[in-house]
C-alpha cells in the first residue's frame, strides 16, 4: 500500500496511513516518513500490532536511541524502552505515571537533551467506550514564527535556565511528590540553552521554553524575564498552534523535542489502566 500523509492540523501532526510497523520500511517509504516527521514536528502511526523490537528498529532509523542502563522501571524489557504507566505492582508503579503532567519537551535541564521521542500505546484507559489519557501537541516552531517581530528581536540571543527542580516545584504545588524529582532536586540538576533554538534539521526557529522546566530567563531584570517567559510559555500553547491526540491501542506516535512541546491528560485512575513504552534518541 502506498504510504499517505494526512495532516491533522494546519501547524502540527500529520499521520502516516499504509505504513506497517511489524515489517521491515523500505528505504524509499523511510523518506517519506521523515520527511513527514521534520514538516509535522509529530506524526502518528495506527492500526497494526507490533512489539518492541518493531518499535526499536523503526526509532533507530532515525538515529542513536538512548539505552536505561539502570531504572526501576525497566524490568525485563529491553534498555532503549522506557515505560510510562499508572499500573502497579507489589504496591508500586511499574513505569512513570506522572509523565507529561505540565508542558514541555523532553528533557531540556541536561546539557545535551533529547532527540525525537516515540510513544507506543499498549493498553488505552476507557470510560463509556471512550479513550481516556489524550497528550496535547503544540508547535513551538509556528508560535515562535507567529512572535511580533520587536518580541523576536528580544527573545533571539537570549538564554534560559531549564531546571528539573521547576517540575519538582508545580508538582509539589499540586499535591505530588517523587523521591526520583527530590534527588534530581538535591542534585541541581539543570542547564542553560537558548530561548530560541535552531532546529539541526530543518533550520526553524522554535521557541525552546516552557511551564513544565524553564526557571528563568538570563540577561533580563528579574521581573522582566518572570514577565517575559510567562508570555511566552502562554503564547506557545494556545490553540491555533496545538492539537490533541485521542490514543488507540498500538497507536505509535512520534514527535520533536525541539520543534514541539506536550503535555498529558490525567483524566483517568485505577482501574483505568494506561500502560506506554517509548524510545527517545540522543540528542
Amino acid at each position: 500500500m502506498t504510504l499517505n500523509v494526512k495532516a491533522l492540523s494546519p501547524h502540527i501532526g500529520a499521520e502516516i496511513e499504509g505504513l506497517d510497523l511489524s515489517a521491515p520500511m523500505s528505504d524509499e517509504d523511510f523518506a517519506v516518513v521523515r520527511d513527514a516527521f521534520y514538516k509535522h514536528a509529530v506524526i502518528v502511526v495506527r492500526g497494526h500490532s507490533f512489539d518492541d523490537d518493531d518499535h526499536i528498529r523503526f526509532s533507530s532509523r532515525f538515529g542513536e536511541l538512548r539505552t536505561l542502563k539502570f531504572d526501576k522501571y525497566l524490568g525485563e524489557r529491553r534498555p532503549e524502552i522506557f515505560v510510562v504507566s499508572n499500573i502497579k505492582k507489589d504496591d508500586q508503579y511499574i513505569g512513570a505515571h506522572d509523565a507529561g503532567m505540565f508542558w514541555h519537551s523532553d528533557a531540556p535541564f541536561i546539557p545535551k537533551p533529547h532527540g525525537p521521542s516515540a510513544l507506543h500505546a499498549l493498553e488505552v484507559p476507557q470510560q463509556d467506550g471512550r479513550a481516556l489519557g489524550a497528550t496535547h501537541f503544540a508547535s513551538a516552531a509556528a508560535a515562535y514564527e507567529a512572535l511580533p517581530a520587536g518580541t523576536k528581536k528580544l527573545v533571539d540571543g537570549l538564554q534560559a535556565v531549564q531546571s528539573l527542580a521547576r517540575r519538582l516545584e508545580l508538582a509539589e504545588a499540586i499535591g505530588i511528590t517523587s523521591a526520583t524529582l527530590q534527588q534530581s532536586k538535591d542534585q541541581e540538576v539543570q542547564a542553560v540553552h537558548p530561548v530560541v533554538r535552531i532546529h539541526p534539521v530543518t533550520g526553524q526557529k522554535c521557541l525552546y521554553v516552557c511551564d513544565g522546566y524553564t526557571s528563568e530567563i538570563l540577561g533580563v531584570p528579574a521581573d522582566e524575564g518572570k514577565a517575559l517567559l510567562k508570555e511566552l510559555t502562554t503564547h506557545v500553547i494556545k490553540p491555533e498552534f496545538c492539537f490533541t491526540h485521542s490514543w488507540r491501542v498500538h497507536d505509535l506516535v512520534m514527535w520533536d523535542n525541539c520543534s514541539s512541546q506536550h503535555k498529558a491528560t490525567f483524566d483517568y485512575q485505577l482501574p483505568q489502566r494506561r500502560l506506554m513504552h517509548r524510545t527517545t534518541l540522543v540528542g
